[in-house]
């Protein structure tokens, strides 16, 4: 048997093809709008993650899986071109795959209409453990359950750090929390898990489930990390001009794994994956404006 080509992080999630339009307002019920800008892209939380380590330099590969539609084979291109591996990649015939439509207006907020296809999720038995063993990272979003659980378990046994991200708390997602080293979560997963508490009790209750750090990001209003032992850390949102925000949160997870596997103190990690994010959010699209790693760091000399 041949050897596995060894990757810095290994990601299991969702996968889906954007389409993204801009508009200057909303428009009410039946009426129409005209559309400033359109773009149409690859996104999914675990995938743009690893197109933002790519462009830092990192080698990665995807897990997943697409329906043989067009939308799956602009899936796969649009990874292939970043330079994602997408051996992990998996076609379903006669299966769709995940598509949404985001319309943004000027001010940068957004509706997201989403079709999640009929591609039926990894299977435990599908997870590729050579991938996984020789990792440095392995990256999850909560999809792609059985097959997530079952890496995250192997990664545990191996030595691997994993890190989740937490756009929603869905069902299973408590499933995996004991088994991830760095929970990064959004303020919504956060308020769901614990309901009405202040920031502080949130990542305490985070921690308990067992990771190393926790962080909950807020937007606009930067992000809270606290280490295991320590004492929480506000890091503030960068002033950029907004355009979009589709896809802040996954650059943010990109930009963290590459603080991660610099070995960089966690405030360092935070501030830089808070600038990849902020950089992004400047041009319409998840992918379109993600840096590489002289302009973020040129950014953080300013």
């Amino acid at each position: 048997m041949s050897a596995v080509e060894p990757f810095d992080v290994v990601g299991i999630g969702q996968c889906s093809l954007d389409i993204l339009g801009r508009l200057s307002s909303f428009p009410e019920p039946d009426q129409k709008s005209e559309l400033d800008e359109l773009k149409y892209q690859g996104g999914g939380p675990v995938a743009t993650a690893l197109v933002t380590l790519a462009r830092l330099g990192v080698s990665t590969t995807f897990c997943g899986r697409i329906g043989d539609d067009a939308a799956g084979r602009q899936i796969q291109a649009g990874l292939l071109e970043e330079h994602v591996d997408c051996q992990g990649l998996l076609v379903e015939v006669n299966a769709s795959s995940q598509t949404s439509f985001v319309a943004v207006v000027d001010a940068g907020q957004r509706n997201i209409f989403c079709h999640r296809g009929t591609a039926t999720p990894l299977l435990a038995s599908e997870v590729n453990t050579k991938l996984i063993r020789q990792a440095q990272v392995l990256h999850l979003d909560g999809w792609q359950h059985e097959a997530a659980l079952a890496a995250a378990k192997l990664a545990r046994e191996s030595g691997i750090a994993t890190l989740l991200d937490g756009g929603s708390l869905r069902s299973r997602t408590i499933d995996l929390l004991p088994w991830i080293d760095h929970l990064v979560v959004s303020e919504k997963f956060a308020e769901q898990l614990v309901a009405g508490s202040s920031i502080e009790l949130k990542l305490k209750a985070l921690l308990a489930y067992g990771a190393t750090a926790v962080t909950v990001t807020c937007g606009e209003h930067g992000c809270w990390t606290m280490a295991r032992g320590g004492k929480s850390m506000h890091q503030t949102a960068f002033p950029v001009t907004v355009v979009d925000t589709t896809g802040c949160g996954d650059v943010f997870h990109g930009g963290y794994i590459y603080g991660l596997l610099q070995g960089w103190p966690l405030q360092r990690i935070v501030r830089f994956a808070a600038a990849c994010a902020g950089l992004k959010c400047q041009q319409l699209g998840g992918r379109t404006a993600i840096p590489y790693l002289n302009e973020v760091m040129s950014y953080l000399k300013q």
